[in-house]
């Protein structure tokens, strides 16, 4: 009976618990329904992708993408008995326009939104897709551009060059140059890529029919035409103007003495930076290019043969074939090139240019910056059209050095017309003979060589004999002159003529003499086409005197024995 009346009275104890905590709760007011996103947008690339959603509430949640096509929210996976968390499913756009839509989060009577924006995915058009017929003359074509990104444009052929573009937001028209065409016809194409699309436009070019009075001869004609030549040294290419290194202004004067006395070949070396009017643009002085077209036409009047080229011209270039400096360079190469080659287009083949003169290149990095700075040249040169597309043109191999242009330099440049190229390198072999003024800690100077040094002297040359050259210019025989490539020995020469030298001085004399004759001989037997080095030492500028019979007598003899292998 006692435990019946005990388990009675807990039941009452319990309900009479239960009651007055209903009463109590009775009195609270009611929850109010909070709902905060983490964030308020959310964006996706074109590729689309997935991102998670969390929403802090104290409410049941109903969350809904309002475009299900491509946007979907599913619930996750949520520590926090206060956060809820979704999973947000966005498909790749295959759509060129941006696209967005809404989240929507309900709870109770709030609700909340998030926006979801995609960006576009890639779109590429091009019109037209195809030039035909395209004049062996060669023309401009213009391609019109519709894109929502940065685009690649790539001409595929060297004979298509990209000129210009004008530009709107999405739409922009590409202006290309088509060079004249000297050969059967031809395809070519252009690339323009975005992404993983590419649209190509293609080129068909008619065979050219076009004359080329004047301008008939490849580089191996061309070169064997060359009989011997002369450089007018410190002179058109001081620092300082014209005569500032103590030459004379070059007369046709001067140019027919030259002629006459067995030369058929000039190289004008010339500077340019100096005389440039704005350094934005890059603008020669219309009086420099007028006298530099008036000394070329001495030359070519008088049957002349000249080469005009960018000498060392304070060495922006020539001391600068380096990565840091390579778009600049290639900018203000472009820019000079042109203005040259249109002013002095009107020449036949008796003119040829030359891009460099020795740049200072000694490995391969330095050399992969000069090709380029070649690669400019040459294009540059052929845009101008006109005799200029099928111009002969001559490029330098590093430091103009045999051996090293024979170990670094590798293929040719691309040149639109086949055979028109020429090499150069120079040659003062050894320069303790040829040129060194004083001794210095590497070498001492060298008054005698071949077959007149003097016996006992510690004067004679103890380099660069008669079979090292021979070896040398073999090397260029077989990199390029055996594969249809003359070679212009634009620079060499025993220049520096010692005196005071008594009972010896005969043997120094005939020294130079024989090595003038054996360069130029060798030269021409090797497919080298020579070009003594002369800064007013053997020719008086003045009065068209010999003043260095020894020098002079030594390079007719070598021009004469020597016989091209072409």
């Amino acid at each position: 009976m006692d435990l019946i009346r005990q388990y009675f009275m807990g039941v009452s104890l319990l309900l009479a618990i239960f009651f007055y905590a209903t009463a109590c709760s009775g009195n609270d007011e009611p929850v109010a329904p909070e709902i905060i996103p983490a964030k308020s947008e959310m964006t996706f690339s074109k590729t689309g992708g997935t991102e998670t959603l969390s929403v802090k509430s104290n409410v049941a949640l109903e969350v809904k993408s309002n475009d299900e096509s491509w946007c979907r929210v599913a619930p996750a996976f949520s520590a926090s008995d206060a956060v809820y968390k979704y999973t947000v499913t966005v498909d790749a756009n295959p759509d060129t326009d941006d696209r967005s839509t809404t989240i929507t989060v309900k709870g109770g009577n709030i609700t909340q939104t998030i926006n979801v924006a995609q960006t576009a995915a890639d779109g590429l058009m091009v019109t037209p897709t195809t030039f035909d017929d395209i004049t062996g003359e060669g023309t401009q074509i213009e391609v019109r551009l519709t894109t929502n990104g940065a685009v690649t444009v790539t001409c595929n052929d060297s004979w298509i060059t990209e000129i210009s573009s004008r530009a709107a937001m999405t739409e922009r028209t590409l202006t290309f140059n088509v060079a004249a065409n000297y050969g059967d016809p031809r395809t070519g194409s252009i690339t323009f890529t975005l992404g993983d699309l590419t649209e190509t436009v293609t080129v068909n070019q008619l065979a050219g029919n076009i004359p080329n009075v004047g301008m008939e001869s490849d580089a191996l004609v061309l070169a064997a035409k060359m009989y011997a030549g002369w450089n007018i040294g410190n002179t058109l290419e001081a620092i300082g103007g014209e005569t500032a290194w103590g030459n004379p202004k070059v007369t046709e004067d001067y140019i027919k003495k030259i002629k006459e006395l067995g030369f058929n070949a000039i190289r004008i070396p010339c500077a340019w930076d100096q005389y440039i009017e704005d350094a934005e643009t890059y603008k020669i002085k219309d009086s420099w290019l007028n006298r530099v077209n008036e000394a070329v036409g001495y030359c070519v009047t008088n049957g002349m043969y000249a080469i005009v080229n960018i000498h060392w011209d304070g060495g922006w270039l020539e001391n600068n074939c380096t990565p840091d400096k390579q778009e600049e360079n290639n900018k203000k190469q472009h820019a000079l090139w042109t203005q040259i080659a249109n002013k002095l287009k009107h020449y036949d083949e008796h003119l040829l240019f030359a891009g460099t003169n020795e740049p200072n290149v000694d490995n391969a990095q330095k050399m992969v910056v000069l090709k380029s700075y070649l690669q400019t040249f040459i294009d540059a040169v052929r845009a101008t059209g006109g005799n200029n597309a099928v111009r002969n043109l001559i490029v330098q191999g590093p430091n103009t050095d045999i051996d090293i242009t024979n170990n670094l330099f590798g293929d040719m440049p691309t040149d639109v017309v086949p055979n028109r190229l020429m090499l150069e390198v120079h040659y003062y072999n050894p320069w303790t003979f040829c040129g060194l003024t004083q001794d210095e800690s590497w070498g001492r100077m060298a008054y005698f060589w071949g077959t007149h040094s003097v016996t006992g002297s510690d004067r004679n040359a103890t380099s660069g004999d008669e079979a090292e050259m021979k070896s040398l210019f073999a090397k260029m025989k077989t990199k390029f002159v055996d594969k249809g490539i003359p070679v212009i020995l634009g620079e060499y020469g025993a220049i520096t003529m010692r005196t005071g030298l008594g009972e010896h001085q005969e043997a120094h004399n005939k020294s130079r003499n024989l090595y003038d004759e054996t360069v130029t001989r060798e030269a021409k037997n090797h497919g080298m086409v020579p070009f003594y080095w002369e800064t007013g030492g053997v020719v008086n500028r003045n009065t068209g005197e010999i003043k260095d019979n020894y020098a002079m007598d030594g390079i007719l003899k070598g021009a004469k024995e020597g016989k091209y292998p072409f």
